[in-house]
């Protein structure tokens, strides 16, 4: 009987082991995710300062601007734009393709200028609250020169090949490794 009590006081202790790890974790995570949102919070800040009318809705798309998007360099990060999403509470700076930041959005393919413009986040920070949108909802994009370009929401959808249908901006996440959450949005005037 001692050999089973003390294996099963080894295997009690692993599980206590294991499910403090996972707590250790989880608090981790989410005190990134927080310290993300603060960071994006102060650099949308910075971009108001250096924007003309960047979180004013003029309701007017101020014309086309260049492509590729101008950067504009803010904590060593390339910032190319503001995505605005009024109905979420969502103003999220937009950085460069290819570059990936916590509390920040990127740019995955397209241009506004071009069309076909998709725009990738993570949904357990700064898109957690994506599938809330609703068809019409208002979306901007302003790039770093001020140049504002409107959307409406058109549809949500899942998809697992990428296919850009007929939508000028996307707005996604993955919700697996070969499946997306996509916001379509249509140009606005």
């Amino acid at each position: 009987m001692r050999k089973r009590s003390g294996i099963s006081t080894l295997i009690k202790l692993a599980v206590l082991l294991i499910v403090i790890g996972l707590i250790g974790f989880a608090g981790y995570r989410i005190q990134q995710i927080r310290q993300a949102g603060s960071h994006s919070e102060a650099v949308v800040e910075v971009m108001k300062n250096m924007i003309p009318g960047l979180g004013e809705d003029t309701g007017i798309s101020t014309g086309k601007g260049k492509d590729p998007l101008p950067a504009l360099s803010i904590d060593n990060i390339d910032i190319v734009g503001c995505l605005e999403i009024p109905a979420l509470d969502l103003m999220v700076p937009v950085t460069a393709s290819g570059i990936e930041e916590d509390g920040f959005v990127s740019v995955k393919s397209g241009s506004p200028v071009k069309g076909k413009f998709r725009l990738t986040g993570n949904r357990d920070d700064v898109f957690r609250n994506l599938a809330e949108a609703k068809p019409g909802d208002k979306v901007s994009f302003t790039d770093v020169e001020g140049v504002r370009y409107n959307y409406r929401v058109t549809t949500q959808f899942h998809l697992k090949n990428w296919d850009e249908a007929d939508n000028d901006l996307m707005v996604c996440y993955d919700t697996d490794s070969q499946t997306q959450f996509v916001l379509g949005c249509s140009a606005a005037e």
